[in-house]
């Protein structure tokens, strides 16, 4: 971590050295993001609002044109995190690994069959980046419901 300081600010970088698997974790990204494409583009032209792929839609319900359409529209947003994901992971920002893990995640609500190729390449960059840094302290044992004094025993019999 390093510090710049500028006229009374501090500018603190959380960036960690670019490495191998930095990259690999970044090309993945950006592979699952870039073979998803077609997704949002499939859904939009079925919607009527692109042609593409010259979808009918035939005399589907306009309902269902709808929902296409905000499916589109949501599957083009989630691939912009997926590729913000994929430029932080090969800057080395902290950041990327939870970015890729809510593309891939929201990828799966906006196109579920079709985009679990590209949300399982996403899910392994995510892993190749590695686990997340924690300050020192030792929090994976603590409590995290925080309940405390829970006793739990049968009844004996005439207690009730």
């Amino acid at each position: 971590m390093s510090t710049d300081h500028t006229r009374g600010m501090t500018i603190t970088h959380n960036r960690e050295p670019v490495s191998a698997n930095r990259l690999a974790a970044a090309a993945l990204a950006a592979l699952g993001a870039a073979s998803a494409v077609p997704i949002p583009l499939a859904q939009l032209d079925f919607a009527g609002l692109i042609n593409v792929f010259n979808i009918d839609n035939g005399d589907s319900p306009r309902a269902l044109l709808v929902i296409a359409a905000l499916g589109g529209t949501l599957t083009v947003a989630v691939l912009a995190v997926a590729f913000v994901g994929s430029f932080l992971a090969a800057t080395g920002a902290a950041s990327a690994r939870a970015v890729l893990i809510a593309a891939a995640l929201a990828g799966l609500v906006t196109a579920m069959p079709l985009w679990i190729p590209a949300g399982v390449l996403m899910g392994a960059a995510a892993v190749l980046l590695g686990p997340l840094e924690h300050d020192g302290s030792d929090h994976a044992d603590r409590n995290r419901l925080r309940t405390t004094g829970v006793h739990a025993r049968t009844p004996r019999q005439g207690e009730i």
